[in-house]
């Protein structure tokens, strides 16, 4: 009996162990978990971001010449700083550049150029049915071009073509993973487009070309 009782209390001190593990390594996983939540107070951000900007086709008209423009990819970077309600929406102002090099135009027109843009957009964000860590969210934003900017040479039409003011809008489908209660990366997929670019160039000429992006980024955002 008395071997029975110690292989007994033996096992039962061996249980209460391995409880006292699984409890320490369940408390420390909801200390990492906490950790790693995101802010849940109102308050103001900033963001920063890069990446792939691809120029739709363009249809050009300059000097009563008309042509068909396609460009490479290109780069785009930026940044914002907004506001977060602590509820699904937030809002914030954005500067962002973005540059694309022309891939195909008729020697017509001229051999090489690049199209560039500089935007300042106050947009909106509205945040949805989280996925574990993703916090997915779609937005909008309304705002006007510091500038717009296309390059032309080695051809009829070389020259500098730019203007400024012209209204912008954008639409946004994103996604955040908080990285700790200030830190979140995130990724976004957006439409951009210019209104009616027209612009001038020099002794009173002037080019008509579209501007319209959809654009890839990845960046980081950080909680004041």
């Amino acid at each position: 009996m008395k071997r029975i009782q110690h292989a007994s209390e033996q096992g039962d001190e061996g249980m209460i162990k391995h409880e006292l593990v699984i409890m320490a390594a369940l408390a420390a996983y909801a200390g990492v978990a906490q950790a790693e939540a995101p802010a849940t107070e109102p308050g103001f951000y900033a963001r920063a971001y890069g990446g792939l900007s691809t120029l739709n086709d363009s249809d050009i008209s300059t000097g009563g010449a008309n042509a068909n423009a396609k460009f490479s990819s290109g780069l785009m970077v930026g940044g914002a700083v907004g506001y977060d309600y602590a509820g699904p929406w937030r809002s914030e102002i954005e500067y962002t550049y973005r540059s694309s090099d022309v891939d195909s135009l008729p020697t017509s027109i001229a051999r090489e150029g690049d199209y560039a843009s500089t935007a300042i957009m106050v947009n909106g964000l509205y945040s949805f049915g989280a996925l574990g860590a993703v916090q997915p969210y779609v937005g909008a934003g309304v705002g006007f071009v510091t500038e717009v900017d296309f390059d032309l040479t080695g051809g009829p039409a070389a020259g500098q073509y730019s203007d400024s003011g012209l209204l912008a809008g954008q639409g946004i489908l994103g996604a955040d993973l908080a990285l700790g209660q200030r830190w979140t990366a995130f990724g976004e997929v957006r439409a951009f487009f210019i209104d009616d670019p027209n612009l001038p160039g020099a002794a009173g000429s002037k080019l008509q070309a579209q501007y319209q992006t959809i654009d890839f980024l990845l960046g980081a955002s950080l909680r004041f």
